[in-house]
């Protein structure tokens, strides 16, 4: 019975059994996935960034020699709200996390209590190993500082290897106790909560009792048995603070973890919450079963570093952004297809190309050729004069340093063949998933034929190619020295900023490159006409900045050539494929029939009034069937619902094409 019907009795809470008629909603585009090298940060794994704050905190900043930082700031600059990013690193990938790439640290001075009678005071420090959270050289500005605390005084009974808790103090399994009492020294010793119980006499109430290590009493020796009678000690819980310091000049970084516990079977066991939580450092090798204090006055224990890490730049190529899977075996969709492939195999832009929410797909350093910078030589130049001398003794050659290594490109003219097959298995890979658009960096340098030979290499409405490349100011650099960078992370900036303030149909082009100072070349009018009738999109030099005149795909096809439409034919299809799956395993009857026809009408409605569609009016904008005529009986049979989904997209406006007249009498009309 509807709860809005008479007679439902008493006042109450009645379930409504009626469903919701379906609805769609369209999904976002404007979510950028950034592929490329960076000094430190996860590898192969993407991490969700919504600023550039967030970046800096997981990659750092622009201290390494890759261009991912230049394009994911000019993402957030021009208006980007949400980002992936994925770390890439050499082939092969370490098989253990604890890879040698990364720094280790030690800390020598906590004691263990691997044995139960063990007496830790006596025993010999016991190294901790952690590591660098990832791999290379920024880890050896770690240190780690443990502080620990006993605090929570009570007195308890002791008998035996337990202890009876006093009301409202539950140390937890896995706790580390100071005790002190008969028998123990001034200063107190540690004792370990192996686990809980509770006792009953037959005369009396039942307790809480935590079972020891060892029994406090007689000096704290194993195997002492049950006392004749309890012992009252004073006891403290134990808890350790470990403070996490990052000497990042750029970026200095610092995290902090309280009240650990010493123990695996605590809570927040020491070792689990650095595993999970940090962002620095990670547990490295194997740890004893517990830890103590290096002694009863609580002294501080810290780290010193026992390895460096590594920095493998030199041996990124351009197989570090995919793995050995061929892009048409990839799974079609989210990971979760992937699970028999990850790790390991699936890595780069592969495992970029697995996030689902990635519509628009950068490789910033997709032309990655790494090499050390050659010192160059310079001549001391010949001194004029009118006088003969004997030459002086040739002195050695000046040698110039550059300030940093420095991340070369591939040559656009030489190794056009090698620049190709990397953007071809990008481009690919787009085709595959059918969910992102490719956004393509055209090789600086080249001239506008050259341009011409590479562009007829791709026929794909799922990428576009951007060019040049711009010029930009790290705020970082003291030199203030612009580096030319990829046009890509302006154009994905763009393209996410168009959608969210005028909508998807909206041609994400007309708008200025943020930032940019200059051009890696200089256009002239004649050269951007020929790129624009290429279908190459290009940032023109105007007064006040670089601006993108065109939002084009790499297709031949007139009817995807229009950037802004191939994104709003995938996300129909996105939307459908989505959100229709609850409507399977539904009764076939005309009211399903009827209900989907409303939801996808419902749907394209809204885009039409937001100018996604041309024609005059609904009929000549869409048109949407699901009736008998496509779903007969015998197709009703094999369980398939049948609807027919047309629309005709409004194309964004290039040119304005202005005509000026003069009459006789001096009159002028602009048309």
């Amino acid at each position: 019975m509807s709860p809005a019907g008479p007679g439902l009795g008493a006042p109450g809470v009645y379930r409504d059994a009626r469903r919701p008629a379906p609805a769609f909603r369209p999904v976002r585009l404007d979510i950028a996935g950034f592929v490329g090298v960076a000094p430190r940060g996860p590898v192969d794994e993407p991490v969700a960034v919504d600023r550039w704050a967030d970046y800096q905190r997981y990659f750092g900043g622009f201290e390494g020699p890759g261009l991912l930082p230049y394009a994911v700031r000019a993402f957030f600059a021009q208006g980007g709200a949400r980002a992936h990013v994925l770390r890439v690193a050499p082939l092969p990938r370490a098989p253990h996390p604890a890879a040698e790439e990364a720094c280790a640290l030690h800390l020598t001075t906590l004691a263990r209590a691997d044995a139960p009678g063990a007496d830790p005071g006596s025993g010999a420090p016991c190294p901790i190993g952690l590591r660098a959270r990832n791999e290379g050289g920024w880890g050896g500005r770690l240190s780690v500082r443990w502080e620990f605390t006993a605090a929570g005084q009570f007195e308890a009974a002791a008998s035996g290897r337990e202890l009876a808790l006093p009301e409202g103090r539950t140390p937890p399994a896995g706790s580390v106790l100071r005790v002190r009492g008969p028998g123990l020294p001034a200063t107190g010793s540690f004792f370990r909560v192996l686990e809980l119980a509770e006792r009953q006499d037959a005369s009396g109430p039942r307790v809480r009792v935590a079972v020891l290590d060892r029994p406090p009493g007689a000096g704290g020796r194993a195997g002492s048995g049950r006392a004749a009678r309890p012992l009252t000690v004073e006891a403290e819980l134990v808890t350790a603070t470990v403070t996490v310091a990052d000497g990042d000049p750029a970026y200095p970084r610092r995290e902090r973890f309280a009240e650990l516990g010493l123990g695996p079977a605590h809570p927040r066991y020491a070792a689990s919450v650095l595993a999970g939580e940090s962002l620095l450092v990670a547990p490295d090798g194997t740890w004893p079963e517990a830890l103590l204090p290096p002694d009863a006055h609580l002294g501080p224990a810290l780290s010193r570093p026992v390895r460096p890490g590594a920095d493998r730049h030199g041996t990124v190529g351009g197989d570090s952004f995919h793995g050995p899977v061929p892009a048409e075996l990839l799974p079609v969709g989210g990971v979760e297809g992937a699970e028999e492939l990850l790790p390991g195999q699936v890595v780069g832009m592969d495992r970029m190309a697995l996030v689902p929410e990635v519509a628009l797909l950068c490789v910033p350093d997709l032309l990655w050729q790494y090499g050390e910078s050659v010192p160059t030589t310079e001549t001391p130049p010949r001194e004029l004069g009118g006088r003969f001398a004997p030459c002086p003794p040739p002195t050695a050659p000046m040698t110039l340093h550059p300030a940093r290594p420095r991340a070369l490109l591939l040559d656009g003219a030489a190794q056009l063949p090698e620049i190709l097959r990397r953007q071809q298995r990008l481009v690919a890979l787009a085709e595959r998933q059918r969910r992102f658009v490719a956004l393509l960096d055209v090789p600086p340098g080249l001239p506008v034929r050259a341009v011409a030979r590479w562009r007829a290499a791709f026929d794909s409405s799922y990428a576009a190619a951007y060019h040049p490349w711009l010029g930009v100011v790290a705020p970082e650099d003291p030199d203030r020295q612009a580096v030319h960078v990829p046009p890509c992370g302006f154009a994905a900036g763009i393209i996410a900023e168009r959608e969210r303030s005028l909508g998807l149909p909206w041609g994400p082009a007309n708008a200025l490159a943020a930032d940019a100072v200059t051009a890696a070349q200089r256009l002239g009018a004649a050269d951007c006409d020929e790129l624009h009738l290429l279908g190459v999109d290009v940032f023109r030099a105007e007064r006040d900045g670089y601006r993108l005149a065109s939002a084009r795909t790499l297709s031949r096809d007139p009817d995807h050539r229009q950037l802004s439409v191939r994104r709003l034919m995938t996300m129909l299809r996105l939307v459908l494929d989505r959100q229709a799956q609850g409507l399977a395993f539904e009764p076939h009857t005309p009211q399903l029939q009827g209900a989907l026809r409303a939801a996808v009408v419902q749907l394209l409605r809204g885009l039409y009034r937001g100018g996604a569609f041309a024609g005059g009016t609904e009929d000549e904008a869409f048109f949407v069937r699901c009736d008998e005529r496509l779903n007969p009986g015998w197709s009703q049979g094999l369980g398939r619902l049948v609807a027919e989904i047309g629309v005709a997209p409004a194309q964004p406006l290039e040119y304005l094409v202005l005509r000026i007249t003069q009459d006789a009498d001096g009159a002028v009309a602009v048309t």
